[in-house]
């Protein structure tokens, strides 16, 4: 239940028109909560498909002139299964024919998202300040093997530290730890924590307790 601070904070025609008209959105148990300065720039294929609440422009406190922009391609999905909230200052495309999903949890400020084809992010996962996220290199290289482009897999209860660049083609495991900084540029597996560049083991068998 929304109290009236933050009611007053919505973008109210945003929340009326994409909860209730537009064929983009399709409710199936959540719904989209936009706080002032939301945009989204979605194609007529686009569908954002909401099992869960994505709240977006979160924390914008006293309005403070920051915004989160959506901008979703031809044929793009974003699926939402849990309740998943962007703070101010998200930048999230999906290009066409990508598909972004969302568990549950949230993002700090400055979040960005290019999902090219295929980011997975999991359940109670917590996304500090500056964090990139992305499955493409955006530009080909040539030689032989290359893949400019491979999805990204979050696990379940994984903290993100701040200015942390998660790259394409990586699988992180449940219960893992990124150290602030950090560049992921390979697989990380469960309950450890990696920090550099590119990002190593630096512990192992940890749990972390801050449940979402």
């Amino acid at each position: 239940m929304l109290n009236l601070k933050k009611l007053k904070s919505l973008q109210m025609f945003s929340l009326i028109f994409y909860n209730m008209l537009s064929s983009k959105v399709f409710r199936k148990g959540g719904k989209l909560i936009p706080y002032k300065k939301s945009y989204f720039i979605l194609h007529k294929t686009a569908k954002v498909i909401l099992k869960g609440n994505l709240t977006t422009n979160d924390n914008c406190i006293k309005l403070n002139g920051r915004s989160t922009i959506v901008r979703m391609d031809t044929n793009s999905e974003i699926n939402v299964n849990g309740g998943f909230s962007i703070c101010y200052g998200g930048d999230i495309i999906c290009f066409e024919n990508s598909k972004l999903t969302l568990g549950s949890g949230f993002s700090n400020s400055n979040l960005k998202i290019r999902c090219t084809n295929s980011i997975t992010i999991g359940n109670n996962v917590a996304i500090s300040h500056d964090v990139t996220i992305m499955d493409s290199d955006a530009h080909n290289i040539d030689y032989d093997g290359y893949q400019m482009t491979n999805p990204v897999i979050i696990g379940n209860n994984v903290w993100i530290g701040s200015r942390a660049i998660i790259l394409k083609g990586v699988k992180i495991g449940d219960g893992a730890i990124i150290a602030a900084g950090a560049v992921v540029t390979k697989d990380i597996p469960e309950n450890t924590v990696v920090a550099g560049c590119p990002a190593k083991i630096i512990k192992n068998s940890i749990k972390w307790g801050n449940k979402i």
